[in-house]
């Protein structure tokens, strides 16, 4: 994950798929911007998109990791305390690297969100058993605080008090 988010940005697809060859991740078939890392989940765990940049380019807006797999659902009960640590231990892992990151807000499952100087960002978040990883582009970040902006303004415009 560290070599997604603190790659230069922006980032273009032929570099995410030099960056996915470099690290020895195998592509789908299917769809060159999905694949198997190394970490012997048996399935495609990672994946990137990509956004329009201006005519025809396009460049990776946001990349995503698994790291856990499916489990049988006869030991969900033992595989979610198993995560929880596991969990902590990245979160510890990436606030070593980054510094203290910033908690999510949702009570259904936790998550921790750490942003660099680049404004590049990755988030990791658990629901149950499921460990995930996504790590934002600048360009998305900044759409992202664009919509919430707009958002907040139309909220402004609508709020009956005003």
């Amino acid at each position: 994950m560290r070599a997604w988010v603190e790659h230069p940005w922006p980032m273009s697809p032929a570099q995410a798929l030099a960056l996915r060859d470099r690290l020895g991740w195998t592509s789908s078939p299917t769809n060159e911007r999905m694949f198997t890392t190394d970490h012997d989940l048996e399935e495609k765990d990672a994946s990137f998109n990509t956004i329009e940049a201006g005519g025809d380019t396009r460049t990776v807006s946001s990349f995503h990791l698994s790291l856990t797999s499916r489990v049988p659902k006869d030991v969900m009960d033992e595989a979610v305390p198993i995560t929880g640590r596991a969990f902590d231990a990245y979160v510890e892992a990436l606030t070593a690297v980054y510094g203290r990151g910033t908690r999510g807000k949702r009570k259904q499952h936790a998550s921790m969100k750490w942003t660099l100087p680049s404004d590049a960002s990755v988030r990791i978040g658990t629901v149950g058993w499921v460990i995930g990883v996504d790590v934002n582009s600048p360009a998305l970040n900044e759409a992202a605080r664009g919509e919430a902006q707009y958002f907040d303004e139309i909220a402004d415009e609508n709020d009956p008090a005003r």
